[in-house]
């Protein structure tokens, strides 16, 4: 069966071949399995791909022990429940939503390029912590590094500047750069990244009437809140809807004979069983997990329920080994 390759793979293959260091070579491997169909034709080139993309991390893992050479690349582990990342056009009010949700101490400037490195802090979301990265300004030179970690966030949180009259032009800039490096956050398939458009500086006079246009465009493709640093507008709307899109539950743990406590929750994927979640704790407690009894707000009040029981956002578990 042929592989039918499309033109971007070749593109995109080019630009491996002529990369100079191992992590801009990471990234055009990641953007190739990204873009190549996946059918039967592909089968051997996929399992290729994924071989070298092995390989090359464990040799940039083993020049990381060994003290090999730094290089001006940047990658941001994750953290807490979820990772957000911030994209936008230059002087679009990024770092001054990194510090508003996280009390992060970023330099705002009200010039364009302030932000030159990832910058990072946690946002407090009722009992847990979501890690928001900020990122430089988005624009026809950005480095690789920067859609590797566009790529791999958890939710893209697009920045569209409310005070300026083509908001539907930086968006579909925005929008543009990205699917040309296969960042498709179109939310029409699963495999796409997950985006929310947050429009910036409605507190600005004439904003609110600048972005009718982009809401009668965009509302039935995205999620889309206007928010105000100034005011706080619609600041805690985003938070929920931050948290709605991660698709996680928390669950808490309660020790035999003692109080239930929300505290400290553990943090899983929607869809999550009971085993998991003991699975999550420590990697024994799957063998030796005899009963779980769990209460919630709803119909359980300490009953035993199965391990394959489908937990649900607030649930607290209690486990018998």
């Amino acid at each position: 069966m042929p592989a039918n390759l499309p033109p971007q793979y070749f593109e995109i293959e080019k630009k491996y071949r002529e990369a100079k260091i191992p992590q801009e070579k990471l990234v055009y491997l990641q953007e190739m399995l990204a873009i190549i169909p996946k059918h039967k034709g592909t089968e051997k080139i996929q399992a290729e791909l994924k071989t070298k993309i092995s390989k090359l991390k464990d040799v940039m893992e083993k020049s990381k022990k060994g003290g090999g050479a730094s290089t001006a690349w940047y990658q941001v582990d994750k953290q807490g429940a979820g990772q957000i990342v911030l994209v936008g056009l230059p002087n679009c009010g990024k770092s001054s939503l990194l510090n508003y949700l996280t009390n992060a101490n970023v330099e705002v400037g009200d010039y364009p390029f302030t932000t030159l490195s990832p910058q990072v802090g946690m946002m407090n979301f009722e009992d847990i912590k979501i890690q928001i990265v900020d990122t430089p300004p988005l624009t026809d030179s950005g480095q690789p590094w920067l859609y590797a970690i566009y790529r791999f966030a958890d939710i893209v949180l697009i920045i569209i500047d409310a005070a300026e009259k083509e908001a539907i032009g930086q968006f579909e800039m925005i929008k543009q750069q990205l699917n040309e490096r296969n960042i498709i956050f179109d939310n029409s398939s699963l495999n796409n990244i997950k985006a929310i458009i947050l429009l910036s500086k409605i507190d600005i006079p004439g904003a609110k009437e600048n972005i009718r246009p982009f809401m009668d465009r965009y509302t039935n493709q995205f999620s889309i809140i206007p928010v105000s640093i100034k005011t706080g507008e619609n600041i805690e709307s985003l938070k929920k809807e931050i948290f709605k899109n991660l698709n996680i539950i928390r669950v808490y743990t309660k020790k035999v004979g003692q109080p239930s406590v929300k505290k400290d929750p553990i943090v899983l994927k929607i869809g999550s069983t009971v085993l998991e979640a003991a699975e999550h704790i420590h990697k024994d407690f799957k063998h030796k997990l005899r009963f779980t009894r769990l209460w919630n707000d709803s119909e359980y009040s300490g009953q035993r329920v199965e391990k394959n029981y489908v937990l649900k956002d607030g649930d607290i578990v209690e486990f018998h080994v």
